[in-house]
């Protein structure tokens, strides 16, 4: 039996150009498939993604086709969510291995460490507890605070590695009108807008969130909670998520996601780790880093300036 054989990664969206969406590099969804065949030798790859692409030249072990459901324009998720909703949960639903991966077709693996940090760190407070294993997500553009401020429900669409009941949990979801708590939304939404709208990971995250328990707020702005709200989140992150570096975990970003330093309002790991530590090991090791350094340095004098 080979490693991985445990493993299935969906790679969803679209594998070249449209006509909306001009960004996708060329060939980068070639170098993804090829990258989980070196990094997850026996993992069953299924790609998912729509009507009338090019497939030339791709290499996977079962092909989903979807009809493209077009920009949303429900009037609060983004213009992208049922496009992201429906290839995700199309390749999800024809998973039979424990363990999935939900890849976006514009990113790669350069590793295969998330497999290991998936288990290593298995406590847990059960009060807190949602998932049944950890959920290992990538710290880039997981949101941590905006102008200074901190955010909740703001984490990365990039990279969901976990059991694949668990990511089930998160994109096995109805069309947004029929969630329970839709015409709250719209109407908190349309009360409420201002300078600082929702970014399209929370408007994400609230809802698969919201289907779980009800302690999660309904966000009508980016700041749009309370105390007890952002403990809520962080106590949710400590039990059910693990925040690792893309280079750490074993992800190659696109072009455009690369970054010379990692900007000061995501989560690093670390930042993770103290949560973990607070929340469920007091026994975990914190190590210091030059980076984290330089992170409390420029956060410190982000927090001092005024939100213009």
């Amino acid at each position: 039996m080979s490693q991985f054989e445990h493993i299935s990664v969906i790679v969803q969206g679209p594998v070249q150009n449209t006509p909306d969406r001009t960004h996708h590099e060329a060939g980068i969804t070639q170098r993804c498939l090829s990258s989980i065949r070196t990094f997850l030798p026996g993992a069953r790859i299924i790609l998912s993604t729509w009507a009338n692409q090019d497939l030339t030249g791709l290499e996977y072990d079962e092909l989903v086709i979807s009809d493209d459901p077009g920009q949303n324009t429900d009037g609060f998720c983004p213009k992208n969510y049922y496009r992201q909703i429906t290839s995700s949960k199309a390749g999800l639903s024809r998973v039979t291995t424990p363990y999935a991966v939900k890849l976006r077709t514009d990113n790669f693996l350069i590793g295969n460490e998330f497999v290991a940090l998936q288990q290593q760190y298995p406590a847990n407070n059960p009060a807190d507890k949602l998932f049944t294993e950890k959920v290992v997500i990538n710290a880039n553009l997981f949101r941590k605070s905006s102008h200074g401020r901190d955010v909740i429900m703001s984490p990365s669409d990039f990279f969901y590695f976990g059991r694949t009941e668990d990511l089930n949990k998160i994109w096995q979801q109805p069309p947004f009108l029929e969630q329970s708590f839709a015409q709250q939304l719209l109407e908190k939404h349309r009360r409420k807008q201002g300078r600082f709208p929702l970014e399209a990971e929370q408007a994400y995250c609230q809802i698969w969130l919201r289907r779980l328990t009800e302690q999660v707020p309904l966000m009508a702005h980016r700041f749009d909670h309370r105390a007890p709200d952002l403990l809520f989140w962080q106590r949710f992150l400590a039990s059910n998520i693990v925040i690792v570096e893309p280079e750490i975990m074993g992800l190659g970003l696109r072009k455009i996601s690369q970054r010379k330093f990692k900007r000061a309002n995501e989560f690093s790991h670390i930042d993770w780790l103290k949560l973990y530590k607070t929340h469920c090991d007091s026994t975990v090791h914190i190590p210091f880093t030059l980076e984290q350094l330089r992170l409390s340095l420029v956060r410190l004098v982000k927090n001092c300036r005024p939100i213009k």
